[in-house]
């Protein structure tokens, strides 16, 4: 794999927006990052980024799609929707060409991000609100309830990411060295990102750390080298291996999300939303590519090898699906098993949707938890008019588990089958789930041995199952079955058993199963079409059943427990529980969740940022502080305007003709420092003539005192105004400098702010 490292410095405000607002406040808000800082998705900078390269190569080509064209498609991807729209010219070769550079969002540098967490009015900085109109094109002027605010994130930023090409071993000395040249030339004509950017928002500048070759390597290049060559399907050369019978070793994966991860459960209008969980079937081809042998590839084909799906942690162990069979009443912790006993009664009666537990453990509450999932929202710009154009796609949105989620799964095979050691190549990051070459999905696993279920006896009675993932069954004629009765076939042939499902509903008003069937709409990633759908029965189904004939042994039910039932098992699909205590308790608590310590009214020290922050943002932290600084000077202008101007102007200053004030407000636009020359000349102007006589022109004695110590001293105005400095500067020793660069500019606010607050009182008093 070769990596580069991909710096955009933000020459202006840019925006990256939502595409939604928040109402009555602003019409439209920036994305943000788990720091919750403006950031640049994957998918905006692989537009802008393609943009730069295809201007590249249709110069390289004369003008029509020629090799460099190529090289275009096997950098970025073919684009079949725009094909299928005749909006550019179809492909006639083998399909669609996947895309052979990963990219990832680009967002602030982490240790700037942290310091900037420790400061939060600092932080506030970061963005602003930019006021905007429409102008009637007939009159000129500006229309009528057409005001808006956008959130604008502030210039002088530089974000970094990282892109990778993870076919780059396929790759020759000189197909490396064109890719990496390609995307430099491409980069470096990319002037504007975000919105607005016909109209300066978003000028920006990107640069490549670590390519073999930079744009200068085209220069000489009349035409590019081949195209390497496509990677191929070949049928792994192991034997097939019988399933076994027993004998299991595992390997436990803890997954960190790094990037919110979209795991594909269906898509309604413009809208895909993500499933709670990771499929096995997103797990398996990593996990096949990582340990790199043909023993599993045929262990997986044969049933051999299971990759359950990635659930959400709950206290420190895999989330389970809650059983189907648990409700709970509206805004109540009490649980009922409809398994056990009738419907509660006092209200109807909810299940738990998309919520994982633990384990159950008859003396605590069931710690039951929901994975956390966030929406993106982006947009295909059409070329030709520069805006989303809903025949190119339009705006559409991505629902995704959210970055920092962390997840586990289990990849489990025959003992001998791999290597001993097995499971340490499955450690490092992989890229899971849709749009992955576009920033998401882009995961730690941290892998290490695991037990599998053990062997145990199961209550006596019916024998209750509770099915952890959707399991696919097929019927006598191996037609996709819903029906209990296949499922108690092929769970039998499993087990050596023979069983048969318990009536739905008993005399005492408990059921017999709680089911739902689920259907999975297939996806063929290479040609981008759909495949035929899945039909199976929902994860969370319980189901009883009776054994009529045969004995149950603890080996057998372990050995189900571990390879699972049905279809596709090495997908996820197939895993159960078989007697699980849980589904013979009657009722129970949920457990609360635990205070997270905030909004508890302490306060905590803000610390300062570290030397080598700013040191290595000594550009950006100034900018932001100086933000910082005008916002909250306005804001505690405006309030002293309001309750006590009189320590600025005196108490007598009402007694000033207002237009000795424009004259004061006029002095204090022009201000260079704390003792002014043209300030020291107006001050002397209105003092008295004679010992003992009045001020001149009408000036009060203490609005003369007033002034004099505002304009004289370097220490008054931050007295008047009582900054939060600390919170809003990124060190301690830094307030005096900030003081003496916003001297000035602090006057010239309060002052101003202090007249108008006056001319509005006289208003209202009916003065002229």
């Amino acid at each position: 794999m070769t990596e580069l490292a991909v710096t955009v410095t933000m020459l202006g405000d840019w925006h990256v927006g939502t595409g939604t607002g928040r109402h009555a406040f602003v019409d439209r808000l920036l994305q943000r990052d788990g720091h919750d800082l403006p950031y640049i998705p994957a998918k905006t900078l692989t537009g802008v980024w393609r943009d730069g390269c295809e201007t590249v190569v249709h110069a390289l080509d004369g003008g029509t799609p020629g090799p460099w064209h190529e090289w275009l498609e096997f950098l970025f991807g073919s684009q079949p929707a725009l094909e299928e729209l005749g909006v550019i010219p179809g492909r006639t070769d083998d399909g669609p060409r996947p895309a052979a550079v990963f990219l990832d969002s680009l967002h602030y540098p982490a240790d700037l991000a942290d310091a900037l967490r420790g400061k939060p009015m600092l932080r506030q900085a970061v963005t602003f609100l930019k006021p905007g109109v429409a102008i009637d094109d007939a009159t000129g002027r500006a229309e009528d309830k057409k005001l808006r605010f956008e959130e604008m994130a502030r210039g002088g930023a530089t974000l970094s990411g990282r892109a990778a090409i993870p076919g780059a071993a396929r790759l020759n000395e000189e197909q490396l060295e064109c890719a990496s040249a390609l995307l430099d030339a491409g980069a470096r004509l990319v002037e504007g990102i975000g919105g607005k950017r016909r109209r300066g928002a978003g000028r920006c500048r990107i640069s490549l750390q670590g390519p073999p070759a930079d744009w200068t390597w085209l220069r000489d290049r009349p035409s590019p080298p081949p195209l390497p060559d496509p990677v191929g399907v070949t049928a792994p050369g192991a034997p097939a291996a019988a399933e076994p019978q027993d004998g299991w070793e595992a390997a436990e994966l803890r997954l960190v999300l790094r990037r919110p991860l979209v795991a594909h459960a269906r898509t309604v209008g413009n809208a895909v939303r993500s499933a709670a969980f990771v499929p096995g079937s997103a797990l398996l081809p990593a996990v096949l590519q990582r340990l790199d042998c043909p023993e599993a590839a045929v262990a997986a084909r044969r049933g051999g090898l299971v990759v359950t799906n990635a659930t959400v942690e709950v206290d420190g162990r895999p989330g389970q699906p809650v059983p189907l069979a648990l409700v709970h009443g509206k805004s109540s912790t009490t649980w009922s098993n409809l398994l056990t006993c009738a419907a509660p009664g006092g209200g109807p009666a909810e299940p738990f949707e998309d919520d994982y537990t633990a384990g159950y453990r008859p003396v605590e509450p069931l710690a039951v938890q929901s994975c956390a999932r966030t929406e993106h929202t982006h947009n295909t710009i059409d070329d030709g008019q520069q805006r989303p154009v809903e025949e190119v796609g339009g705006l559409y949105t991505y629902q995704a588990m959210a970055a920092g989620t962390e997840l586990r799964a289990q990849v489990r095979v025959p003992e001998g089958l791999l290597p001993a050691g097995w499971q340490e190549r499955l450690n490092g990051t992989w890229r899971l789930g849709r749009s992955r070459k576009d920033g998401y999905g882009l995961t730690e696993v941290t892998a290490g041995p695991a037990g599998t279920p053990a062997a145990r006896t199961v209550p006596p009675g019916p024998l209750r199952v509770w099915l952890l993932s959707d399991v696919l069954v097929t019927d006598e004629r191996l037609r996709p079955s819903t029906r209990p009765q296949d499922l108690a076939a092929e769970l039998g042939r499993a087990l050596g058993v023979q069983l048969r499902p318990v009536a739905d509903l008993d005399v005492s008003g408990a059921l017999g199963r709680v089911s739902e069937p689920r259907r999975l709409e297939s996806w063929h990633q290479r040609w981008g079409l759909p495949r035929a759908s899945l039909l199976g029965i929902r994860a969370g189904s319980c189901l009883s059943f009776e054994i009529v004939g045969g004995t149950l042994t603890p080996q057998a039910v372990q050995r189900v427990e571990t390879a699972g039932v049905g279809l596709r098992r090495a997908e996820g699909f197939g895993q159960l529980r078989i007697g699980d205590p849980l589904l013979y308790a009657e009722t129970g608590e949920t457990a609360q969740p635990e205070p997270d310590g905030t909004g508890t009214g302490q306060t905590t020290a803000e610390p300062d940022f570290p030397d080598s922050v700013l040191r290595d943002h000594g550009g950006l932290v100034d900018i932001l502080e100086e933000a910082a600084w005008r916002q909250e000077i306005r804001r505690q202008a405006e309030k002293v305007a309001r309750d006590r101007r009189a320590a600025v102007l005196g108490e007598n200053h009402a007694n000033v003709p207002p237009s000795q004030l424009g004259a004061l407000r006029m002095l204090v636009s022009r201000l260079s420092g704390p003792g002014d020359g043209q300030a020291e000349t107006w001050l002397s102007r209105l003092g008295p003539t004679q010992e003992g006589q009045e001020p001149r022109r009408g000036w009060p004695e203490d609005t003369v005192a007033s002034l004099t110590a505002l304009l004289r001293t370097d220490d008054r105005i931050w007295a008047l105004l009582d900054l939060p400095e600390e919170k809003i500067t990124a060190a301690a020793d830094r307030i005096s400098r900030l003081r003496a660069r916003l001297w000035p500019e602090a006057v010239r606010t309060l002052v101003e702010d202090c007249l108008t607050a006056h001319a509005r009182a006289a208003r209202e008093r009916g003065e002229d």
